[in-house]
């Protein structure tokens, strides 16, 4: 019996197959993944404190501690479901780069070419998770909005607070010193909010520069003081690069050159904007706990002619119009990055 390659366990077998795009800070901090069969997904959030144990006198006996309460928010992953289409001059033209005369047949021709879009449409999802991703870290918010610039659904927001914009006064491009006291003062307030110890300090390519040229950095980073600090620059394949390391603080620097295209806010001009803004250094914990989570997709079984509810990252999805006669393939995704401590990190806009 001929197997349909546009059957959706094919599709699902060729996604699959399809190469990962490798995103920096999704990889590093949103290590926890997991999908759900409901559109909406329940995230509790429980912090503690550092009380003490208390004494107790021997003849007494113990003394009862209240249970912490948790607090649950409710979230709706939002969709994503980019498309391509196939038409007939799709797989009977030659491809770019096919033998002139050695041609391959209009079925081989679709394969490939469905290939090609669901790689093309899993790396338009990727770029999109890694961007929401920066969103939640950089800002504690993550917009909805479609290509031209409007509100899909209500803004996601997690409440984060450890931010702060220091003033022209105290801009690190016009003064100097006093940059590594205000890191510590930053990991610092982490320690004491969020429970962790920040060991990655990302920077914006203009904070990174005044950060380098800043004369008592200069002075941390002479070869004489190397245990105290070293700088080795060191590109990583997934975009970010390894500056050095503050040993006396026990952090890593990186810079992260991930770009993105902002479609949206002007659609008549795209611009190509930094992931990581230039002016921002963030202080994050690889101890600290973040997760990406999938809810659910509807679908329509065109077999059966139903509607289906799929877990999973990814879901294929296929169906034919006629006149103009065409397939549509759609790869839909709803993904939701929760960072469940949110005091565990801290930006700070410093240009």
């Amino acid at each position: 019996m001929a197997i349909s390659i546009y059957d959706p366990r094919t599709m699902g077998k060729l996604v699959e197959r399809m190469p990962k795009v490798h995103t920096f800070i999704r990889d590093t901090f949103f290590r926890n993944v997991e999908t759900f069969d409901t559109a909406k997904i329940d995230v509790d959030f429980k912090k503690g404190n550092r009380a003490l144990a208390p004494f107790v006198h021997k003849k007494i006996g113990g003394v009862t501690i209240e249970n912490e309460g948790y607090q649950t928010n409710t979230y709706e992953p939002p969709l994503v479901a980019p498309n391509k289409i196939t038409t007939v001059d799709d797989i009977l033209k030659r491809t770019p780069g096919e033998n002139l005369y050695g041609g391959k047949s209009p079925n081989q021709r679709a394969v490939e070419k469905m290939q090609r879009d669901f790689s093309e449409l899993d790396e338009m999802i990727t770029r999109r998770e890694e961007w929401m991703c920066c969103q939640a870290l950089f800002t504690g918010k993550i917009p909805v909005l479609d290509k031209d610039g409007k509100e899909v659904q209500a803004e996601i927001d997690f409440g984060f607070t450890n931010k702060t914009t220091l003033k022209s006064t105290e801009s690190w491009k016009t003064t100097t010193g006093g940059k590594l006291k205000q890191l510590k003062a930053w990991k610092k307030k982490v320690q004491e909010t969020g429970f962790v110890n920040c060991d990655i300090c990302l920077m914006g390519d203009e904070a990174l520069e005044a950060f380098l040229t800043d004369e008592e950095v200069q002075k941390l980073l002479d070869v004489r003081n190397y245990e105290l600090a070293v700088i080795k620059p060191k590109a990583l394949p997934n975009g970010a690069t390894y500056i050095g390391t503050l040993h006396g603080e026990n952090m890593d620097i990186y810079s992260y050159n991930g770009m993105y295209l902002d479609n949206w806010t002007d659609p008549k001009k795209p611009t190509n904007k930094p992931l990581l803004p230039t002016n921002v250094v963030a202080l994050l914990s690889s101890e600290a706990t973040y997760s990406m989570y999938y809810g659910a997709v509807g679908i329509v079984d065109e077999a059966g002619k139903t509607i289906a509810v799929v877990e999973g990252q990814r879901v294929p999805e296929q169906w034919v119009e006629r006149k103009p006669a065409r397939r549509f393939l759609q790869l839909n995704s709803a993904p939701l990055c929760v960072p469940h401590e949110v005091d565990s990190w801290y930006i700070a806009e410093v240009c």
